[in-house]
């Protein structure tokens, strides 16, 4: 029975290569008019899924005939959300991950990283993870990338995730607001929020990437939407790909800046800083080595 789950998982997870050529290949008209309303599910406003925001923003979805709403909300009710239809995508693929395992009937379409950028962030007296034990832990939820994240870090340095409560936040902005608040000891931030912590003194103990091979951010899809929306979904992928190449193009960085430094009202010095450490998670094509995945099962 394992097996099998593995197997329907790793055909589930691998990208539709196919589906994305094709759709790059060939130019869809859309009504200048009518453009197709989409609702993307996000785990909260972060540089993570920066890529969403500003695709939207600078106009490159709407090049694609895409009218995007984006919705914050837990990703384990998003991804139960995507499997009822009542959303068209999620930008989750740690909670899309739990989900196949189980069997449920969505796809990963679209890697924006390739690994996790989460800060496991403490309180400033807290200056090691052991001290963590029978402390609370602030996360999405306990099983998308977030919690999952947390626990093989914990397990890394040799503490049972079994010996720390974990509080669901629901969405990062959540988690953030507990850590300031004192609700938890620690928390897993993504940029900017983890370089803004430690600038303002709390303690960043470690980085998920060195004890967590896991996907966070991406696109999923149902294969109900697949089947009944390949158009969509090629505009989408298009929409992504252009919003990617301009992020990464070096040229371009001073307005990156200052497009995070205003959407986050934070110093432009720790928006730097937080671009930069996002840069080295992207994927530079949607996609994930086979390999890289099958580290992550």
């Amino acid at each position: 029975m394992a097996l099998t789950r593995l197997t329907t998982f790793r055909r589930r997870a691998m990208p539709f290569f196919i589906l994305l050529m094709f759709g790059l290949s060939i130019p869809i008209a859309w009504s200048a008019s009518s453009p197709t309303k989409i609702t993307i599910h996000i785990p909260g406003k972060t540089l993570a899924v920066m890529v969403f925001y500003f695709g939207k923003d600078k106009g490159f979805f709407s090049q694609e005939g895409i009218d995007a709403q984006l919705v914050a909300m837990a990703p384990p009710t998003a991804i139960v959300a995507l499997v009822a239809g009542e959303l068209d995508f999620s930008t989750t693929l740690g909670a899309a991950t739990s989900a196949m395992m189980r069997g449920s009937a969505i796809k990963r379409v679209f890697y924006i990283q390739h690994e996790p950028t989460f800060a496991l962030t403490a309180q400033p007296e807290i200056k090691s993870i052991r001290q963590l034990t029978d402390k609370v832990i602030g996360v999405n939820a306990p099983t998308d990338a977030m919690g999952m994240s947390a626990k093989l870090i914990l397990k890394g340095n040799g503490i049972d995730p079994s010996r720390v409560t974990f509080l669901t936040t629901q969405v990062t902005e959540n988690a953030y607001k507990a850590l300031l608040s004192k609700r938890v000891a620690a928390t897993l931030l993504p940029p900017p929020y983890a370089e803004e912590a430690e600038t303002k003194g709390y303690s960043r103990l470690a980085e998920a990437k060195d004890h967590a091979p896991l996907s966070t951010i991406g696109l999923v899809t149902s294969v109900q939407t697949l089947e009944r929306k390949p158009a969509t979904v090629q505009a989408m992928i298009r929409s992504l790909l252009k919003t990617m190449a301009y992020l990464r193009n070096p040229e371009n960085r001073r307005e990156m800046v200052q497009y995070i430094t205003a959407s986050f009202k934070i110093d432009s010095a720790v928006a730097d800083k937080a671009f930069a450490s996002m840069l080295t998670t992207y994927s530079a094509n949607g996609t994930k080595p086979r390999t890289a995945i099958e580290r992550e099962i």
